[in-house]
């Protein structure tokens, strides 16, 4: 025992020596810290913010206990909490900078590689150029939310945070849509009845609201209530939805022809603003890639513009649509074809041929002052000048822009975009040319005049319209005179009421009264089948398709959006792999 204890003493002096060591080392650095401290104040006149760790041992004279002797001569002697004298002397020029320095600090932050926003960005990019060159897709529903109301308009915020969806009964839905994903809900037995064995999750409600039309206080109806006076809301069905990507606002279209714009994050569902311009329904509304414009399009036959920052008034109205708008869609932000170029191209292309069937008998008239000629090198300049420009106007782009790291959405051209009309016409437009469209689409020989959705290939240079003859009309805009082909379906599958382009550049998601479709466009349908069904819809018109950034997604809603047709009720959420 005595030895033991003899160890154990030695021990415990060996770590009270080494503990004396450690306090003296502390000391010694102290004092050397607090040397430098003084050198620096007494010699330089800095005001930093305690970055150059000089500042507490400078003394400032505030009443913090720090001990310093040179706090009275310094001034500032007034028990704050502020910096000494000279740092304040010296900070002031600079404080109106504070907040800019401050947002470009946290900018700078956020675009750093290894920031979060940064790495999710690239995680996005990383998918969709996976998808681009994905030979085909396997699309099966897992998420399933019963409405009990035909459904318009839907709308996702960023990361699919949340879903919005909109319908008949006049109420804004809001889902977390990536906890349904997830699977935090399932469905009930009754719910899983009539669905696909792969659907097993319900959607998450998280709040709901009236789609309200506001009014004048002598319009309001109140009504008495066991003793209390309640106000009833003019309530208007939902065929139109638009959220700010992180759910600063939501706006939604109305059936007096006005915009409400809701807020989402606070006080959920209460009106900011109304835009009122339109005279019907505004079944159309489509953000810009910055968030502060958006397009607006209604059944009064009307395109309007609107700038958030000054909602009073229209930023511009484009003329020259027939019918009413049944699509509006922004072009992708890349694509080689000028639509300017080619919108010209076409009138003088069309403007000579008349001038040469008219003028076959007077050639040797023509001749004899030089008209030929004349025509020839225009016609050749035309061209010349047609090649620069579109040499001009092809982009070259890294794959980084085509997501925004901002919105983490898809980048769109905002100055080009098409519409479809219900009598089938379909025409492409430019913010820098509001008088009329810069090109309009006709139709083929066959195809009656009704057009329910249109949208652009992945690239930008082609164009997909649904027919009511069950068919899709694909027109190329370097040739856009003619139908570049037609694409059919079985003609039980009735009007196609929704088309989307995929990433790949090859499929088309179909949405007609009987399913849905994955249409491969490159199959030759004499030989084989240029579709596969996918499963989870069935009996009812698609009101909308949604494919996120990232092509991992589907939604698909059901409604007629206020024209004719049945709806199944029913919001699918479909998981999308790459094959």
């Amino acid at each position: 025992m005595d030895d033991v204890d003899d160890i154990l003493n030695q021990n415990e002096v060996a770590e009270e020596e080494e503990e004396e060591e450690e306090e003296e080392d502390e000391l010694q650095e102290l004092e050397g810290e607090a040397g430098e401290g003084e050198g620096e104040g007494e010699g330089e006149d800095d005001g930093d913010d305690n970055d150059n760790g000089d500042t507490e041992t400078q003394g400032d004279g505030d009443g913090d206990g720090d001990g310093d002797g040179d706090t009275e001569t310094r001034g500032d002697n007034d028990n704050d909490e502020d910096m000494d004298g000279e740092s304040e002397i010296s900070a002031a020029p600079g404080d109106d900078n504070d907040d800019d320095d401050a947002k470009e600090t946290q900018d700078q932050a956020d675009e750093t590689p290894g920031s979060p926003s940064a790495e999710m960005h690239s995680f996005y990019l990383s998918l969709l150029q996976s998808a681009k060159v994905a030979s085909t897709y396997n699309i099966l529903p897992t998420v399933a939310i019963p409405t009990a109301t035909p459904i318009n308009a839907l709308a996702v915020s960023k990361g699919l945070r949340y879903l919005f969806i909109g319908g008949g009964d006049g109420y804004v839905r809001k889902y977390d849509l990536l906890n349904s994903i997830d699977g935090k809900l399932a469905l009930t037995i009754l719910q899983k009845h009539s669905l696909t064995e792969s659907v097993s999750n319900a959607g998450i409600l998280t709040g709901y609201w009236e789609n309200e039309v506001p009014q004048p206080r002598s319009q309001m109806k109140v009504v008495e209530k066991a003793g209390r006076v309640e106000y009833e809301p003019r309530v208007s069905p939902v065929y139109s939805l638009a959220v700010h990507s992180e759910c600063m606002f939501l706006l939604s279209g109305l059936d007096n022809g006005g915009i409400a714009m809701q807020s989402v994050r606070f006080n959920e569902g209460s009106i900011v603003h109304h835009f009122k311009e339109h005279s019907s329904v505004v079944n159309l509304l489509r953000l810009n890639t910055t968030e502060d414009r958006f397009l607006s399009g209604s059944w009064d036959k009307r395109i309007l513009e609107w700038d958030l920052n000054r909602p009073d008034s229209v930023v511009n109205e484009f003329k020259g649509n027939t019918s009413e708008l049944s699509s509006l869609e922004p072009r992708p932000l890349f694509s080689s074809v000028d639509v300017n170029a080619t919108a010209v191209d076409a009138k003088t292309t069309t403007t000579s041929e008349d001038v040469n069937m008219d003028a076959e008998d007077d050639d040797e008239v023509d001749s004899l002052f030089g008209d030929e000629e004349e025509e020839e090198s225009n016609a050749a300049e035309g061209k010349e000048s047609a090649s620069e420009n579109a040499k001009t106007q092809a982009p070259s782009h890294a794959p980084s822009d085509e997501i925004s790291s901002e919105t983490l959405n898809i980048v769109y051209d905002d100055s080009v975009f098409l519409t479809s009309s219900l009598n089938g016409s379909i025409n492409i437009w430019d913010k820098r040319t509001t008088d009329a469209p810069v090109i309009s689409l006709d139709r083929g020989e066959g195809i009656p005049p009704w057009c329910f959705s249109a949208c652009w290939s992945a690239s930008g240079d082609q164009i997909y319209a649904g027919r009511r003859n069950a068919c899709i009309e694909q027109y190329d805009l370097k040739m856009p005179g003619r139908t570049a082909e037609v694409l059919r379906l079985p003609t039980i599958s009735g009007p196609v009421t929704c088309v989307k382009a995929m990433p790949n550049q090859r499929h088309l998601l179909v949405g007609s009264r009987d399913n849905i479709r994955l249409f491969d466009t490159t199959v030759d349908a004499k030989t084989n089948v240029p579709f596969l069904i996918v499963p989870g819809h069935h009996g009812g018109a698609v009101s909308n398709l949604y494919v996120d950034p990232t092509c991992r997604f589907l939604i698909s809603t059901s409604g007629n959006r206020g024209w004719q047709g049945t709806s199944t009720d029913t919001v699918l959420v479909y998981e999308v792999d790459l094959e």
